[in-house]
């Protein structure tokens, strides 16, 4: 029988990659008229909502921070986006003038073999677990989101999770991440193709498992918080922020695509990682 704490941190890893068109809405106050949604600049998806016909759920296709949206020549809208306040909607504009909006995602339809050469760039430790180069369910689409997680592992050791990331559990195969971060700062290189650590997100053309980079990094989860990071070991909390940085250079993955897995997940609510504040996470990004 499964200890209590190796049940939790299963429990947690093991997320389902299955889109409904039943899922609730990302989140309820996205469940707006689709014209304003329009006018917003987002784009409507039906069946995700309770109500009328015309109430359907908003996403964004474009969520940057308000001001880059201004220099660029386009229009902010709130209340479409996840996470700081000041990332809205972009309707219009160049897309210049500093944007943090979304670049082309470069690879398509391939496995990233460059992952280890990518961090190692950010000057940080890395270990390249055995077959990763292989390793995936299939190819990655493409890179247009970076996914961050914890494990909500054991309380001790680097990173004691490798084997379920690699492997997965009995009800869920891995890989269920391309990498893990150790509570050393170190980076674990798992796999090169897709994994399943996504589930049902808030735009799975962006977040789901086929586009979204997964990183797995070793913490208990506890206690579960959005503020700050006073429960992560700074030499890991710093490595994570060099890691991500290298990754967005490199795939040019916009730092507003750069989200918690609690951010992605639909229903709202449905994950807590990582806990610790992603707005100060990204205001590291740059």
């Amino acid at each position: 029988m499964l200890s209590t704490k190796v049940f939790i941190m299963v429990f947690c890893l093991a997320v389902v990659h299955l889109r409904a068109t039943s899922a609730a809405c990302w989140s309820t106050n996205a469940c707006i008229d689709k014209g304003v949604c329009t006018n917003l600049g987002g784009a409507s998806q039906a069946g995700h909502c309770t109500g009328a016909a015309h109430i359907q759920c908003c996403t964004c296709p474009r969520c940057i921070d308000e001001a880059a949206c201004r220099k660029s020549g386009g229009t902010p809208g709130a209340g479409i986006c996840p996470g700081a306040a000041n990332i809205k909607c972009c309707k219009g504009g160049n897309g210049g003038g500093g944007s943090t909006g979304p670049a082309p995602s470069k690879p398509t339809n391939t496995m990233l073999t460059g992952l280890a050469d990518i961090l190692r760039s950010a000057g940080v430790n890395v270990v390249e677990v055995a077959g990763w180069k292989t390793r995936g369910h299939g190819v990655m689409a493409s890179v247009k989101g970076i996914l961050v997680h914890h494990t909500a592992g054991p309380a001790t050791g680097d990173f004691p999770s490798l084997g379920v990331v690699r492997d997965g559990t009995g009800s869920l195969a891995g890989p269920l991440a391309q990498l893990g971060l150790g509570r050393s700062g170190t980076w674990w290189v798992i796999a090169a193709g897709r994994c399943y650590h996504a589930g049902s997100t808030i735009d799975d053309s962006i977040y789901g498992n086929s586009n979204a980079i997964g990183i797995e990094a070793e913490g208990t989860g506890l206690p579960a918080t959005d503020s700050g990071h006073a429960n992560w070991p700074e030499v890991q909390y710093q490595s994570y922020i060099k890691g991500v940085k290298a990754l967005q250079k490199a795939y040019g993955v916009a730092t507003a695509r750069v989200i918690g897995h609690k951010e992605a997940a639909v229903p709202k609510g449905r994950k807590i990682d990582p806990n610790f504040s992603m707005a100060e996470f990204r205001s590291k990004l740059g």
